[in-house]
């Protein structure tokens, strides 16, 4: 079983190559064909492969150890650690990949004998796997790019300018964490081709905020319990002027999101998810700033499709596809995948307030995840009916997510993720607290500064 992921792995790239990895070389090592391979044997494989034999291998070993370091740290290899480790490898046996592996995991060990590493150093590391993430996964949304930057091909990639530009800029990196927008750039400025998907932004979002007047509750005896259900529903703050009251769900988002990127939304229940995914797809309109949509947002969110009660099945499947696609030209083909799908069979024809809430999910989740989409948002709330359809409905939600080519997924399973975003952005109390690499994200989640912030 796999016990390690990409976050891992760029640490290896880093200290061997001096670049993030490439997206099918990481795709070979997490594959199943490799589940039982350890962090350290695929430390070791890495040593031996071409592209750092044929230049390290003839290098004596202080000499890579100090490759290692600027590689790594941006900096020498001190005099105590060179030390401890030409001793290690003398009385030991260790080898180089036996060095890189200490190095890249020695901060989540804590046995005293390992090699201690500064804060600076792992401040740099940081930043730098950061960089090396959102390099290798905006690469990894363009075929092009994908078959350039692969180490045994014989693309100006490998042995040329392009490579050294990319090996120079992760060297680059420091204290300072990278932006999104300046690896855009980087990546961008490496080809002559113009990589609309890279450079083209999904959306852009600017100093916008999103107000909920409560002004109704004021005159109601029960109005400061509803207004406290709304703050824990919203994540917001509760303000009050001579206009009225107002919950502010959402404060000074400033976002770019570009298209194919997608994007895990991270935060405690209540902290601007919910508010965030309705804005952007249209549901809410902002109080202030701006919101640029260059894609059409699909959403899959609780209560997102209504429709009357007194409709029957058909009569709800009918106005769906009329919505789609304004005519009725192959509905019939429609309604039977829709009637398969959901078990609901002659059912369908009954009026929607004849249904159980499970029979109510099960139509309700067959319509909408029958056609693709190229943007959603989707809340993990958004129920699938009872437990018999659930099996059946996690494949379909799988291959619709894994289909739309730029995604929002609000979701407290960090497995789920992992296996559906790249990007996560963390919001507390309708303000976004971090914008990152989402093992990053999840990692600032579950920071201590977090915790205090917005445990209620």
């Amino acid at each position: 079983m796999i016990n390690f992921g990409e976050y891992e792995l760029q640490k290896l790239y880093i200290a061997y190559f001096g670049r993030p990895g490439d997206p099918l070389g990481l795709k070979y090592w997490l594959s199943p064909t490799n589940e039982l391979l350890t962090l350290r044997e695929i430390s070791h494989q890495l040593s031996m492969q071409d592209e750092y034999v044929n230049y390290m291998g003839n290098k004596s070993i202080e000499f890579q150890i100090n490759k290692l370091y600027f590689n790594l740290f941006n900096r020498k290899v001190d005099f105590d650690s060179l030390n401890y480790f030409l001793k290690m490898i003398e009385n030991k046996n260790f080898i180089i990949s036996d060095i890189v592996y200490q190095l890249v995991c020695s901060q989540n060990q804590s046995n005293s004998n390992t090699l201690a590493l500064k804060n600076e150093d792992i401040n740099v590391l940081i930043n730098k796997i950061d960089a090396a993430e959102l390099f290798t996964n905006q690469i990894n949304r363009s075929i092009f790019l994908i078959n350039l930057y692969q180490p045994d091909s014989i693309s100006p990639w490998v042995s040329g300018n392009s490579l050294i530009k990319v090996s120079n800029f992760l060297s680059n990196v420091n204290k300072q964490k990278v932006s999104i927008d300046d690896i855009y750039k980087f990546i961008n400025s490496l080809s002559d081709i113009p990589i609309e998907i890279l450079t083209r932004p999904a959306i852009e979002i600017k100093d916008l905020s999103l107000s909920i007047p409560i002004d109704y509750l004021e005159s109601r005896s029960l109005s400061k319990r509803l207004t406290k259900n709304v703050i824990n529903i919203t994540g917001g703050q509760l303000t009050k002027s001579k206009q009225g009251t107002n919950i502010i769900a959402l404060n000074n988002i400033n976002l770019t999101i570009m298209k194919g990127e997608r994007v895990g939304l991270i935060g405690h229940n209540g902290s601007g998810k919910s508010s965030f995914l309705r804005l952007i797809s249209g549901i809410y309109e902002p109080t202030a700033g701006e919101i640029k949509r260059s894609v059409e947002v699909y959403p899959m969110l609780q209560k997102t499709f209504l429709t009357s009660p007194e409709l029957s099945g058909i009569d709800a499947c009918k106005a769906y596809f009329l919505l789609k696609n304004y005519s009725l030209k192959g509905f019939d083909s429609f309604l039977n995948e829709i009637i398969e799908f959901s078990g609901l069979g002659t059912y369908i024809s009954l009026p929607i307030k004849t249904y159980s809430e499970g029979m109510s999910a099960r139509l309700i989740f067959s319509i909408l995840t029958s056609s693709h989409h190229d943007c959603l948002a989707i809340d993990e709330g958004f129920g699938t009916g009872d437990a018999v359809f659930f099996d059946r409905a996690e494949e379909r939600m799988e291959q619709f997510m894994e289909s739309a080519a730029t995604l929002f997924f609000a979701s407290h399973s960090e497995e789920l993720l992992r296996q559906f975003c790249d990007r996560g952005i963390v919001f507390s109390h309708g303000s976004i607290v971090y914008d990152g690499p989402l093992e990053a994200a999840l990692n600032y989640y579950h920071t201590n500064e977090y915790y205090k912030k917005n445990v209620i």
